[in-house]
């Protein structure tokens, strides 16, 4: 479990120009500062009735890292860079853009977890992340929450495509033939039809089996 405190100080403004005001904003990733991909997953779940404005802090050097709009009540992923940070929030009902953020005096509360948070890679091919729970949380009031990792597990798979080349295939593309030339593959294919299957010693006298284009996919799926 982990304790919110309040934050007296008003969060990082941007250090962009003054951004406009917005109060249809949309949920989700707002910029990422870091330099570093964004690839390990963030979860918060909030209560409906306010908005939150979500700030990433480098432990390392106290910069911003990465901001994002949460939409109270609605579901909210997004994904981060590798680090340590510290997860700050500022919450209101309607938003004035991020330098005045929620409003002036009490229409902008600010609360922050006390401890930060780390998304590294774990083991082999591990990305592990968090989930954030505000869910007893009211506005206006300072509540407990949860925490628990949330880890994506990748894996290589490979994949490798199967062909069959006839001896018939290899004596044709062999042939030196200045006259009509007649496809002796589909010819033997064909009378292989009539017999019912390609099975037995002769099929594979005459056939090779052959691995080609090897492959491999990334696969991600969640695991704990």
């Amino acid at each position: 479990m982990l304790c919110l405190l309040l934050v007296a100080a008003a969060p990082l403004a941007s250090a962009d120009a003054k951004s406009p005001v917005d109060p249809t904003q949309k949920g989700g990733l707002m910029w990422n500062r870091s330099g570093l991909p964004a690839v390990f997953p963030l979860q918060v779940k909030t209560p409906p009735g306010q908005d939150y404005f979500l700030t990433l802090i480098d432990v390392k050097t106290g910069d911003p890292a990465l901001a994002a709009y949460i939409k109270g009540g609605k579901f909210f992923k997004v994904l981060v860079p590798p680090g340590v940070f510290r997860l700050r929030f500022a919450t209101g009902n309607v938003w004035q853009g991020e330098d005045d953020l929620f409003g002036p005096g009490r229409k902008t509360q600010h609360f922050e977890l006390r401890d930060p948070l780390t998304f590294e890679i774990r083991g082999i091919g591990i990305k592990a992340g968090h989930v954030v729970s505000l869910l007893g949380r009211q506005p206006g009031e300072l509540a407990e929450m949860t925490r628990k990792d949330q880890l994506i597990c990748q894996s290589l798979r490979l994949r490798i495509s199967p062909s069959i080349h006839s001896a018939f295939d290899r004596r044709q593309t062999q042939a030196v033939d200045h006259g009509p030339r007649h496809d002796l593959s589909k010819s033997a294919h064909a009378a292989g039809r009539d017999r019912g299957a390609f099975v037995g010693p002769r099929y594979l006298e005459d056939h090779d089996l052959r691995f080609t284009n090897p492959r491999y996919d990334l696969q991600s799926r969640y695991c704990g």
